[in-house]
């Protein structure tokens, strides 16, 4: 039930159309300011679709491509920006949370995203520390 709501309210292909605040959670994060720069002028599509009873997010950009495979209520290791991260998602009131908390001691921070559809958006909500970053992705031609 939950996958197919997913496909109804996330599902295609996205382009990112602007971010708030995506500096400051880069940094919070702790990447060094090469980096931040990069992604930061990177306007990336994603894709979401549900296979094999997982969600894959696809994302591309002239520089990185990234699979995330999400598996709904049961713990996962997904890596980020070279960090494993020990992950959990769910599907709740329409939005899919992703708790993302690292897996070595003393490394990184923990993560919270949050996608849901606002009107005809995809809107990510990402938190690290008390940083908050939006990003917001138009539909795909």
């Amino acid at each position: 039930m939950a996958l197919d709501s997913i496909v109804d309210l996330l599902g295609g292909k996205w382009k990112l159309d602007r971010s708030e605040n995506f500096d400051n959670f880069l940094k919070e994060m702790g990447l060094n300011v090469v980096f931040r720069k990069m992604a930061g002028a990177a306007k990336p599509c994603i894709e979401v679709k549900v296979e094999d009873g997982v969600v894959k997010i696809i994302s591309k950009v002239s520089f990185f491509n990234k699979v995330m495979t999400i598996r709904l209520d049961e713990e996962y290791k997904e890596t980020f920006d070279g960090l494993e991260m020990n992950c959990h998602s769910r599907w709740e009131n329409g939005k899919l949370i992703t708790e993302a908390i690292p897996a070595g001691e003393g490394k990184g921070k923990p993560q919270t995203f949050i996608r849901e559809r606002v009107n005809d958006e995809l809107v990510q909500t990402m938190t690290v520390g008390d940083v908050i970053c939006t990003r917001v992705f138009k539909p795909c031609d």
